[in-house]
């Protein structure tokens, strides 16, 4: 084929890429070595598609430590150049004796066409074992949420609005809106998934792809959320919650809708709401409640495969 391939150290490599997951700093904050970068190349060095795969013993994975890694598919390729791709990356690992490689897609809505595309790929042609998630998005327009909503979150969204305002918070603020979000899951008995100094230092790294917003009322805050600007396209609601005192009120329902509304502003095309899972189980109460606010609930898959 005309296209060429290649690999090389993550820490060298363009940083041209789509989701923030697959740019060397965060690769970096995943994992510090390790990485091996596959790239294919057309006319003019151009990258037409690359995924970072990182090395530990006998094991080869994209992502380390993200909701996702995966292919970055940049430009249409026919079905015979991205197998050959896959193959060549493939045959490399194998020659570092890697015997087990795991590939954590991202959410099939995201590029649907290439998701298809890759599916067939790695599942028909090369065999790989398929797992499923659940994954809820909401697809941004100039439709406001609310239209989308059931008439029960309507109505939340109605009396949120009247109690409390929305404001995008400043960097004085942030640790406070972390701390509120872990005594709202603390008081549900649920965890997170990172420490404050893990979410720091992650924002002394990628301090543009971090947002922080509240809902507050005239003495307290009534609900808050953390999301991610996984590109220039998406964004991920990466922690968000609200005080049980207001349980009844649910103002993270109102909370989401000033989200969406700033998102649209921006010209945002999707919101990700992430998985709706629970010990490899689809958590229907929590799917359902994205679904009630305006989510379309699609495919996240992860492809693995054992050598000999």
């Amino acid at each position: 084929m005309a296209e060429k391939t290649k690999h090389r150290s993550a820490v060298n490599f363009s940083t041209e890429v789509l989701y923030v997951y697959n740019s060397p700093r965060h690769l970096q904050l995943q994992a510090k070595a390790g990485w091996i970068v596959f790239e294919l190349t057309g006319p003019a060095r151009t990258v037409l598609a690359r995924i970072n795969v990182n090395v530990r013993q006998n094991k080869a994975m994209s992502p380390v430590r993200a909701p996702f890694g995966s292919f970055e598919i940049y430009s249409r390729l026919s079905p015979t150049t991205l197998l050959q791709f896959i193959q060549f990356v493939e045959a490399a690992l194998v020659q570092k004796k890697i015997n087990y490689l795991v590939i954590k897609n991202w959410p099939s809505i995201y590029q649907p066409e290439q998701a298809k595309q890759l599916y067939k790929v790695l599942v028909n042609k090369l065999q790989f074992k398929v797992s499923e998630e659940v994954s809820s998005v909401i697809p941004v327009s100039n439709t406001p949420l609310r239209v989308r909503m059931k008439i029960s979150e309507r109505q939340k969204a109605r009396k949120a609005e009247k109690l409390f305002s929305f404001s995008m918070c400043g960097l004085n603020e942030y640790k406070t809106i972390y701390d509120f979000i872990l005594t709202c899951r603390q008081e549900r008995e649920q965890s997170l998934s990172l420490s404050w100094k893990e979410i720091r230092t992650t924002i002394s790294k990628l301090p543009d792809w971090f947002m922080f917003f509240k809902l507050a009322g005239a003495t307290d805050i009534a609900a808050a959320a953390i999301v991610i600007r996984v590109s220039d396209k998406v964004w991920y609601t990466f922690y968000y919650a609200h005080a049980a005192t207001y349980n009844k009120v649910s103002p993270v329902v109102y909370l989401l809708e000033c989200i969406y509304n700033q998102a649209a502003i921006e010209k945002i095309k999707l919101i990700d709401m992430g998985t709706s899972m629970l010990h490899d189980k689809i958590n229907k109460s929590l799917m359902h409640f994205k679904e009630s606010v305006g989510a379309v609930t699609g495919s996240k898959f992860t492809f693995s495969k054992m050598y000999d």
